[in-house]
This record gives structure tokens, sequence and C-alpha cells, in this order.
């Protein structure tokens, strides 16, 4: 059921003010400034001229960090450029390495031995490449199936990320984990992602929330901003005590905005002005291109 903007302000107000009250400062290089990021594909996450040029521009507006793909889409080897990471460190750009794990979720119990042989090798890659923090994505099952019990779902997700933790641990490296934006309305979710769960095992999570993904809902389409604070606040509200940071990514894609009736540059900076009235560690930009441009655009006016 809908829930009225006006309704919806009431309860972020709330929320608001319970996670301000115990919100502690994100990990990173930054102190007390939030976390601006932008993700990046690879190839381009390899490319040092292309790299060179977001941070040229991105630099001077407050991007201080770079979410890069240390593999190739569907396929787990392990591609990363030491350059580019050795240029961001060098800049003071905060680096994390994204892993994408099971790519449209798993479809069944067990996973073959060599497909997580692989995985972990590309995670051990970018755990020893100069990364301060892994970011592991799509740990999740079918949207839809396949027939196992939560529980069986949950034990799997948390054996994941227990190993992975072992990992990163042994390089005192931050480990984050990605999950859908509806995870922060749920409490148990068919695909076997509980925000509770990864707060236990990662440092950070980062709830996906797109605004245009809320195809069911008009209001949260239309009220990118809203959709990005109040998905944030109850983020923040259920991992507190848990040691965990909340750090939304948000969209840097058209897909759907018309029913905002804005420009992109401006609905990318409704959504940072929200993000960052929250106490959240920050947020990161996602355009699968790597095209940032609405973003220089949004924070110039910041």
């Amino acid at each position: 059921m809908k829930i009225p903007v006006i309704r919806r302000l009431a309860a972020a107000a709330v929320i608001s003010v319970l996670a301000l009250s115990c919100a502690s400062p994100g990990k990173g290089p930054t102190g007390s400034r939030p976390l601006r990021g932008l993700y990046v594909p690879n190839p381009k996450a390899n490319s040092l001229s292309y790299i060179k040029s977001i941070v040229e521009r991105g630099k001077p507006l407050g991007v201080n960090m770079v979410v890069l793909d240390v593999h190739p889409f569907m396929i787990l080897r392990s591609r990363i450029n030491p350059e580019v990471v050795a240029y961001l460190n060098g800049r003071g750009i905060y680096t994390a390495a994204r892993v994408v794990c099971f790519q449209d979720g798993l479809g069944r119990l067990p996973v073959p031995d060599d497909y997580m042989n692989r995985l972990f090798a590309v995670i051990e890659a970018a755990v020893g490449a100069g990364f301060r923090e892994i970011q592991l994505d799509y740990i999740r099952f079918q949207d839809g199936g396949p027939g196992y019990s939560l529980e069986a779902k949950y034990g799997f997700v948390a054996s994941l990320l227990k190993k992975a933790r072992e990992m990163t641990d042994v390089r005192g490296l931050v480990l984050s984990a990605d999950v859908f934006g509806r995870v922060v309305y749920n409490r148990n979710d068919i695909i076997g992602q509980q925000l509770e769960l990864f707060a236990r095992h990662v440092d950070v999570i980062y709830p996906m929330l797109y605004p245009s993904h809320f195809t069911g809902d008009r209001d949260r389409m239309a009220n990118p901003g809203e959709t990005i604070r109040e998905g944030t606040l109850k983020g923040i509200a259920r991992v507190r005590g848990s040691g965990a940071h909340i750090q939304p990514y948000i969209q840097a894609f058209p897909y759907n905005i018309q029913w905002a009736r804005v420009p992109l540059d401006r609905y990318v900076e409704l959504q940072v002005r929200a993000a960052e009235s929250t106490g959240a560690r920050g947020w990161v930009a996602w355009n699968a291109k790597g095209d940032y441009e609405s973003v220089f655009t949004a924070l110039s006016r910041l």
C-alpha cells in the first residue's frame, strides 16, 4: 500500500532524530565529511586516462571515493590495473574493489567448488591490490525462486561473508556488501538478503535505493530525494548498535526519471542532498557506462 508523501516525511523526521543520535563517523579518509563516490565499470576501471579525467573533474567538487569493478562482466578473473590503484591512493581517493559474486542471483545449491574457488581468488587478488575496501555485490538468490528455506539461504550468505571477512581481516581492510533497495523495508526477503544478517559480518552496507526501481510506487519514483532519505534512514535505524554503516547507491542514469519531472542533474542533486542529510557514511553514484556529467553538474550547485 502506498504511503502519502506527507506521512513519509513525518516518519522520516522521527527516524532521522534516532539515527543522528547514534550515528558514528563513517570509515574512510575524510573524517566527518561524507564519502562522495563514483562507480566505475570494467574495463574503464583499468583506464588510467579515464580515471584521471573523473578525478580531475570530481575531486574539486568533493568526490573522494571510487568503486572499481575488479573483474570483467560475467567473468570471474581479476583484472586490476595497479597504476590506477596507485594513482587513486596517491590522490587521497578512497578506493573500493567491487566483486560480483552471483550475477543475477543464485539458482541452486550447492555452488560448485570450482566456482567458489574462482570467486575467492578474485577477492584475494583485490585484497592484495592496495584497495581500502572490498565490496561484494549480488550475494543473493534469484528473485522468485528457488524453493529453499530462508534459513538455508541465510546460512549460505553468512558462510560466504565469514570467509570473505577472514580474507579482508588479514590486511585490515573494510568489508562491505550491496543489497537491493527494497531490503531496507523487508525483514525477510526471498532473495536471502537481510540487513541484520549482513550487519553482523560487514562494516558497510550499500542499499541500491534507485528511485526508478520502485516501479509499484509512483510517489517514490516522483520524489527521488525523499526516496533516498527515507530508505537511508530506515537502513541506519535497523543496523544501529551493530557497528555497520549505511551508504546508499544513488541513481545517475535516466531510467524512469520522467516521474520526477526534473532533468537528470537535478534528479541527482536531490538525491545527494537527501543522502547527506541523514548522517550516512556517504553515497555512491551509479551509471553503468561511467558517465558522470550529471553528477558533476549537480555537485557544482552544492
